[in-house]
């Protein structure tokens, strides 16, 4: 079946954008106001530049848009992927097409009219832009860090890209072998010139590799930023900081993948140390990646989701970053109401946020099972969890926990050799897709978080 890289590439984007449509509509079918969740009402641009049609459309369903806009994409891709089939005998005319499908593409995000959702696309844009923007002070929306999360996602997609790029290029590279007469006869040198660098298209080397690491530069920017303006030495700072800590530890293992990645190819280790440098960075990359994958799962757990509370008012996520005790005034105050593992509390109940960068919230005397939520009194929640779930099912969050550990330690199938999966019929290809499903999974839970809490 054809389905070369430069499909590939546009399919898994589409993909993300079609879940986080789908995060968006059942967050909101949930009962959870994800506009203010986003601060998308704190942007720069969100006070001017919006005509009354587009906040109404914002205030409407946000998911609407993203759909709309992802189903649009999609139709361009799905049409140039089938003129690509039906010209299947000409490699040439497929390459052509290719091309055009993503020039179409790209000028359909970036057209500035106000067709084509304007405003999703120009939230898009902005976001992306505040993203790569190597600021210091400005402020990090929570819109912002999700979506770079999204793009962490993504980095082996953006290595793939430069391929795309490389082989959209040889369009006209081989025009201009053409008109130059390079060929065997007259201009070796410079053919063989040509077919070193051409090989970029099969192996991107460093560059590749700078790209994958990118998003994770991104993010670590983020929390730079949010470290230096926090207060020093406050549970916030100790946060960021191993938040940075956790992205910074991305960087060795796409360095020293690269690297096993030249050695093999280029045989530059070609020296009578040649395996015990291999077998010293091969052991390097299993310590680096075990620690990176563990930590992040940790993270997800412990902060990104806030789940790992004990019934002693312990958290999981105090081994890093421990809750700043809290005045006398604030403490939390009995339930005077009746509450138990299977029901949630429907009289007057004393809760304090739990997070450790949010602010008490006063006692409620409103019923806390909006929907599916419940509210546990302190002590008396499911195990590991936290009192306040806001998909209530707590069978779910379990499940969550483990799906999230199986797709952070996929890494692992790449220890034996009797699996290789960059050489499997588009093991890449779907490589990408359980990582996109994993942060879709973590999406859910990254939002809710901050509607629990």
């Amino acid at each position: 079946m054809f389905f070369p890289v430069a499909f590939q590439v546009l399919f898994l984007l589409l993909l993300v954008a079609f879940g986080w449509g789908a995060n968006l509509r059942y967050l909101s079918l949930a009962g959870i106001e994800v506009r203010p969740i986003l601060q998308l009402s704190e942007l720069p641009t969100a006070s001017h530049g919006e005509s009354s049609s587009d906040t109404r459309v914002l205030d409407d369903g946000i998911h609407r848009s993203v759909f709309g806009l992802a189903a649009v994409l999609g139709g361009i891709a799905l049409a140039g992927w089938t003129l690509c089939l039906v010209f299947s005998v000409s490699p040439a005319m497929q390459t052509c097409i290719t091309l055009i499908t993503y020039m179409v593409i790209t000028a359909a995000l970036v057209v500035p009219q106000r067709i084509l959702f304007h405003t999703t696309r120009m939230q898009l844009l902005h976001s992306l832009f505040r993203i790569v923007k190597p600021s210091m002070t400005d402020p990090v929306y929570l819109c912002d860090i999700i979506m770079a999360d999204i793009l962490t996602s993504c980095a082996r997609i953006f290595s793939d890209l430069l391929l795309v790029a490389c082989k959209l290029s040889s369009l006209f590279w081989y025009s201009r072998q053409r008109d130059l007469g390079l060929g065997y006869d007259g201009g070796i040198a410079k053919y063989v010139d040509a077919q070193q660098s051409a090989r970029l298209c099969t192996d991107p080397g460093v560059l590749g590799a700078v790209l994958v690491a990118m998003p994770y530069i991104f993010r670590l920017r983020q929390c730079t930023n949010e470290y230096l303006r926090s207060t020093a030495g406050s549970s916030d700072a100790k946060r960021h900081f191993a938040n940075a800590v956790k992205y910074a530890s991305s960087i060795p293992v796409i360095c020293l993948s690269s690297a096993q990645k030249r050695a093999a190819v280029d045989g530059t280790l070609d020296t009578k140390y040649s395996d015990w440098v291999l077998r010293f960075v091969y052991g390097l990359w299993v310590l680096s990646v075990a620690f990176n994958s563990l930590y992040s799962y940790y993270w997800d757990i412990a902060f990104d989701w806030n789940l790992g509370h004990m019934s002693d008012g312990s958290k999981l996520s105090d081994l890093v970053a421990p809750t700043e005790p809290k005045s006398p005034s604030a403490k939390t105050l009995s339930a005077s109401g009746s509450s138990d593992f299977s029901g949630c509390a429907t009289e007057t109940v004393n809760v304090c946020s739990l997070d450790a960068d949010g602010p008490d919230h006063e006692p409620s005397r409103t019923p806390l099972c909006h929907g599916s939520d419940r509210a546990w009194s302190p002590g008396r929640f499911p195990l590991f969890l936290r009192p306040q779930l806001r998909f209530g099912a707590p069978h779910l969050y379990y499940a969550a926990m483990l799906v999230d550990f199986l797709l952070r330690i996929t890494w692992t199938a790449k220890l034996t050799s009797y699996i290789y999966i960059d050489l499997m019929a588009y093991g890449g290809f779907w490589l990408n897709v359980l990582e996109i499903y994993r942060r879709w999974q973590w999406t859910f839970l990254r939002i809710e978080k901050e509607a629990a809490v």
